[in-house]
């Protein structure tokens, strides 16, 4: 029996959706009852979160040989049901108790149309790497190093402007 093989199935989209769900429900827990502050807490979590999530469902690619196909596959039904999962438990925890609750509505459909749209975008880009791995590993590399650049400049910049 290969345990390599199972192992590697095993830690595929689907942990990472599950690992992603239980985070995002340690992340609400300390909005019970709703507060204004931790509402607030949550819309913005609730972004980050989920593009990381996506993000980190295409990591399996990264130690997968062969059955790229089917990978993809995976990640597409996994991500489909992690992101209406994750928008739906941070969309459960908000509560304003008043009017602005019907914008919670708005906020689960805005995360779950985006997080499809980013989700399919990298889906395409993952199927064009795997097309053309040794023409594009300089390209994702180099864009991979700027924007690792782009984002330590910007938490820099808000580090600044927070300070101020």
């Amino acid at each position: 029996m290969n345990t390599g093989r199972i192992t590697t199935f095993l830690l595929g989209p689907e942990l990472c959706w599950l690992l992603t769900y239980g985070l995002a429900l340690l992340l609400v827990a300390p909005n019970q009852p709703p507060t204004e502050a931790g509402n607030v807490r949550l819309e913005s979590l609730a972004w980050y979160v989920l593009l990381a999530a996506i993000v980190l469902s295409f990591l399996p690619l990264y130690w997968s040989q062969s059955g790229f196909g089917w990978w993809m596959l995976r990640i597409g039904i996994a991500g489909l049901i992690g992101i209406t999962s994750v928008a739906t438990a941070f969309c459960a925890a908000i509560d304003y108790n008043d009017s602005r609750n019907s914008g919670v509505g708005t906020l689960w459909i805005m995360l779950v149309t985006f997080g499809v749209i980013f989700l399919f975008l990298g889906m395409i880009g993952a199927g064009l790497l795997i097309k053309f791995r040794t023409y594009a590993l300089p390209v994702v590399k180099w864009a991979g190093i700027g924007l690792g650049v782009l984002a330590v400049l910007w938490m820099l910049i808000n580090l600044i402007a927070k300070a101020k």
